[in-house]
């Protein structure tokens, strides 16, 4: 076999490394969040309402230091605008738990299955060893449906693309030729260190959590802890307020 049938043979069976570790590391990010995601929302929600308290006694604090009125339109209006990006997180994580919480599991054989379709399907039009597929629009777009469905552990979505492609490949005389991959050996090294990144970082390091019970309930305190933190530092926060109006503060509303 000469070198650069080797080389071609390396990076095809990196690309599909990279696939699976970047498929496993996106399970187990899915499997992390059913795990913690609840307890993850309830800290990250408790968080947010002590800095909107900040927030709000900063606010009170400068128009006292003024010798000003607060104004609760005024600042109610500020406040929603200083809060809004994590107010958006928060229901990124809310829609997250429910979609990780609602997804049903797939059996071993399903996961044989999604594994054998994706290598079938990328062996015809992967981009990094068909460049051309991204020269033709409608093998572009399947191969990036491709992509969501594997991520997502999509069979029936995988067999009814895989059908797709098929008929276009025919249609097209099957014009998508292997190619030479310039700068192969470049090429392999960047997959070799992406490979080496995915598994050495969060969200594929999850894995090793999620499999040791005794971790799993030492984080799932770690969170109860916090979480109790923050609503200690709430309540302070609260007083905090309460003395800023029985202070003396002056409150007026725009009609």
């Amino acid at each position: 076999m000469s070198a650069e049938n080797e080389n071609y043979q390396q990076y095809e069976k990196l690309l599909f490394e990279r696939d699976k570790y970047k498929k496993q590391a996106s399970e187990s990010l899915r499997e992390y969040i059913r795990v913690f995601g609840e307890l993850l929302t309830d800290v990250f929600r408790k968080k947010i309402s002590c800095i909107e308290k900040k927030k709000m006694i900063s606010y009170c604090q400068q128009r006292l230091n003024k010798g000003e009125a607060i104004d609760v339109e005024a600042m109610n209006k500020y406040i929603m605008n200083e809060m809004e990006e994590y107010n958006d997180q928060l229901a990124d994580m809310m829609r997250n738990n429910d979609i990780c919480r609602n997804g049903e599991p797939i059996s071993r054989s399903e996961v044989l299955q999604i594994k054998k379709i994706y290598r079938r399907i990328a062996k015809k039009i992967h981009p990094d060893i068909h460049p051309g597929t991204l020269d033709i629009p409608i093998l572009s777009d399947l191969w990036n449906m491709v992509t969501d469905a594997y991520d997502r552990s999509d069979l029936k979505s995988l067999e009814e693309l895989e059908i797709q492609i098929n008929s276009v490949l025919r249609e097209l005389g099957d014009d998508v030729p292997d190619e030479d991959v310039p700068d192969i050996e470049e090429k392999i090294k960047a997959l070799e260190e992406e490979i080496d990144k995915i598994i050495s970082t969060d969200p594929y390091q999850y894995i090793f959590l999620l499999e040791d019970e005794e971790k799993v309930q030492e984080l799932k305190e770690d969170l109860s802890e916090e979480l109790e933190a923050y609503s200690r530092y709430e309540k302070q926060l609260k007083e905090i307020l309460r003395q800023i109006v029985s202070g003396g503060a002056k409150f007026t509303w725009e009609n």
